[in-house]
């Protein structure tokens, strides 16, 4: 159905203005949502109208395009009155969930994610991980299939000046006060360019898998 933009129209007749305004309330309906709760397809609205008394004027979900002016990643104006504004932004290639406060600070909510696995077979050498972009910091997660002491790893990054320092974070075992870590990450003098490095420490454990996340800095 079209959108009449002049509706009604004061030279024809009221049949053929009824015609118009049907057209209008019919492509106001579907544009908006008044699909039934539980549809799910590719032409499902984000919008709730004319579902039902608790839906109405409610979002289904939210698809949005990443912001840009003049083909450049650039953020939105924070509406006069309003406190923060939420929008989708060019990240490292990837559209991500950004808010940007009335005052001004900006904070990456949705970030990057790399996964995958890796074998990891030396104690003394590294290899590489993931390359990661410049400017980001984020965290790293990577855990075996096995099960019990030395199968999981936790740690942290920053990327700078395109160097990549990580650290892995310590843990104990059950009733000992001595800290261990079953897998060493590079940093200083053992990091390499944007490449998060990574060498068994205390685990015999080889094949690992990993997801990485990280935020703009």
């Amino acid at each position: 159905m079209p959108w009449n933009p002049t509706s009604p129209v004061g030279n024809i007749s009221v049949k053929a203005n009824r015609t118009l305004m049907n057209q209008n309330t019919t492509y106001i309906e579907t544009t908006m949502g008044n699909t039934i709760i539980g549809t799910n397809t590719n032409t499902t609205r984000d919008h709730f109208w004319n579902v039902g008394g608790n839906e109405d004027g409610r979002h289904r979900f939210i698809n949005s395009p990443a912001f840009t002016v003049g083909g450049n990643p650039a953020d939105p104006l924070v509406g006069a009155g309003m406190d923060s504004v939420l929008f989708l932004r060019l990240t490292n290639a990837q559209a991500q969930w950004f808010n940007l406060t009335s005052g001004g600070d900006r904070y990456q909510v949705s970030p990057n994610i790399i996964s995958g696995t890796r074998t990891i077979s030396s104690s003394s050498s590294y290899v590489d991980l993931a390359i990661v972009p410049n400017d980001v910091y984020g965290e790293i997660f990577m855990w075996t299939n096995n099960n019990g002491e030395n199968t999981g790893q936790t740690g942290f990054f920053k990327t700078k000046s395109n160097v990549c320092d990580a650290w892995a974070l310590t843990f104990t075992e059950q009733g000992s006060t001595s800290s261990h870590s079953s897998l060493k990450f590079g940093n200083g003098s053992e990091a390499s360019g944007l490449a998060i490095r990574v060498r068994r420490d205390e685990s015999g454990q080889t094949q690992w898998n990993y997801r990485i996340t990280y935020r703009a800095i």
